[in-house]
């Protein structure tokens, strides 16, 4: 209850600022700037101690990142809310940063998810449309519902939006709650209907007490592909890809780390330096680590898995922590066998966005 309380007054916070300036993404300085500057946008060859037979050198595709918000409000009020970062587009942060930071990377495109709420919709719109004519099929826009049932966009809303910027949107996710919000809710089954009505894929993160709500959404949406991601371990997401032909799953910020190594980063999360230092000394273990838990498991679903980053605080959009990151899935890529290595690193995202039939599960 006290959740709810929060997310109340929280809203009538940002009523207030909105009846009181307008939302003014200009107003201030972005609590999110990017300190590194701009990055060098020439497709990067690997340092020396990387290089060699098992450094996967081909194209790739992002099949996970998390965009900027394009609003000051949402920035801030994200934060009041427990995110521990909510980057805002601004200043050296732009989505050219974005697109330069995925030719540095030799990413053909990536899944952008854009964090809407019932305050930001519009500006969130008009930063897709600007990205997508400067920087055509750079970035393939999700439409994000909010974590928080109080801020989400109203269904009949994201349909009238569909409506009038027909083709713009790919997806719909990530779809991932924060306030115990069951998957196959009302309000998500009728997002679920709308992917389907207008050909959408969705990405969702589900908990590990999801899997019923999960096999009932995939059940009763056979024609909509899911691509889902969590679960450390894998656990039941094997066994629903077994079953069912139209899920598809990325590998991304477990693989790295990236959000934490230690338990006491669910309390504070490691920054920057921590990251660099942890990935740097323990990287040949953590590829071990990940090839030991994942390599069957991708060469047994050769055509559903697919690489990503889970990309979304203003660090991990930095030169060097992207720079890692890539690197890692360079490795570990190089050490699939050969003939599953490109399907993971961009054909299988491809195909995911593209209008090809779906997979048969093993028991069609």
């Amino acid at each position: 209850m006290r959740n709810v309380y929060k997310v109340i007054l929280l809203l009538v916070f940002v009523a207030a600022l909105f009846f009181a300036l307008g939302d003014l993404p200009s107003v201030g300085k972005s609590l999110s700037a990017v300190k590194t500057g701009v990055p060098d946008c020439a497709p990067r060859v690997a340092i020396s101690d990387l290089q060699g037979k098992d450094y996967y050198s081909g194209p790739l595709i992002d099949a996970h990142m998390h965009m900027p918000v394009s609003s000051t409000i949402v920035s801030v009020v994200g934060k009041k809310l427990g995110f521990e970062d909510l980057p805002l587009f601004k200043g050296a942060l732009s989505p050219g940063h974005i697109v330069c930071l995925s030719s540095r990377e030799r990413a053909q495109k990536v899944f952008g998810f854009f964090l809407t709420t019932k305050f930001s919709l519009s500006q969130e719109i008009a930063t897709i449309k600007k990205l997508e004519k400067k920087y055509p099929g750079k970035i393939a826009p999700f439409i994000m519902p909010a974590p928080y049932s109080a801020l989400r966009v109203s269904i009949k809303n994201i349909r009238k939006t569909l409506d009038k910027n027909r083709g713009l949107f790919k997806g719909v996710g990530e779809i991932k709650v924060f306030d115990n919000t069951s998957l196959d809710s009302p309000y998500f089954m009728d997002l679920y209907k709308l992917a389907n009505d207008y050909n959408l894929v969705v990405m969702m993160h589900p908990f590990e007490n999801h899997r019923e709500a999960v096999e009932k959404i995939l059940s009763m949406y056979p024609n909509v592909k899911f691509l889902l991601h969590g679960n450390e371990d894998g656990g039941w997401l094997m066994d629903v890809m077994k079953k069912h032909g139209n899920v598809y799953y990325s590998l991304d910020a477990n693989m790295t780390s990236l959000y934490g190594n230690d338990k006491a980063h669910l309390k504070k999360s490691l920054s920057k330096e921590e990251f660099l230092t942890y990935l740097g000394e323990n990287r040949e273990s953590m590829l071990n680590r990940q090839l030991e838990q994942w390599k069957s498991r991708i060469e047994s679903y050769g055509d559903r898995f697919m690489w990503g980053t889970d990309r979304w605080y203003t660090w991990h959009l930095d030169q060097d922590t992207s720079d890692a990151i890539e690197d890692f899935g360079r490795l570990f890529i190089g050490r699939l066998s050969p003939e599953i290595q490109e399907r993971f690193a961009y054909k299988n995202a491809e195909e995911f966005l593209s209008k090809s039939p779906l997979k048969k599960s093993s028991q069609s």
